[in-house]
């Protein structure tokens, strides 16, 4: 049986490597836990609150003849492998402040995490920087239509992002470049609406999209 996957998770699977000893957090469906097992060549801890998801995941495991490799765990964030030798921890599909509450409230670090926030990316961003964090990668990616960050961080380090780094990431590629265009239309429509109002923020994120236009159209 051959899994079929979307962009958003080969850009997850493409940061595993062999020998990584992954947990899988909110693992949902069970196919980066999975493929993680064929990737990494070892066990891969699949981890959820929801008893349905896990269910998932077992049904999953047990069609590719892998349930003796994804050990299913339910309970919340990392905790569930505190005393396990997992090094690398994979969070993907949550938003981004559901994500920082699993990190602050880790017990410790990971030598890699993949992290895909579904939403607010900037608040996972900040949190890195503000918690001594390293971050390696951090790109965009096109999947159905919608646009998600891949970052990839260690649990020791020194990130700093700019102000422009913090709404789109370290990467200029294509998928970042057509998400800026889409984020400039819809916050030129938001503060089109405004009658007055102060928006802040979204004017502070439509300035640094004008920058970064401005300095990419001189080069």
């Amino acid at each position: 049986m051959s899994l079929s996957t979307d962009e958003r998770l080969k850009a997850v699977l493409g940061e595993l490597c062999p020998g990584d000893k992954v947990a899988d957090v909110g693992c949902d469906h069970g196919k980066i836990a999975n493929l993680a097992v064929q990737i990494t060549g070892n066990d891969v801890f699949a981890i959820d609150i929801s008893a349905a998801s896990l269910k998932k995941t077992k049904d999953l495991s047990r069609e590719l003849c892998q349930e003796e490799r994804v050990v299913c765990l339910i309970g919340d964030g990392l905790f569930p492998v505190d005393n396990t030798d997992v090094d690398t921890a994979v969070i993907a599909g949550l938003g981004a402040h559901e994500i920082v509450r699993i990190l602050a409230s880790a017990r410790k670090r990971y030598r890699k995490y993949v992290l895909v926030p579904h939403r607010h990316p900037d608040v996972l961003r900040r949190y890195l920087s503000d918690n001594s964090y390293g971050v390696n990668k951090d790109f965009i990616i096109k999947c159905g239509g919608k646009f998600y960050p891949v970052i990839v961080a260690c649990g020791e380090g020194n990130v700093k992002y700019t102000s422009f780094e913090l709404a789109f990431g370290k990467t200029r590629n294509e998928a970042m470049n057509e998400y800026m265009a889409e984020r400039k239309k819809t916050l030129t429509a938001i503060i089109g609406k405004a009658n007055g109002e102060s928006l802040e923020k979204a004017e502070e994120e439509l300035r640094e999209i004008d920058k970064y236009e401005n300095k990419r159209n001189n080069c």
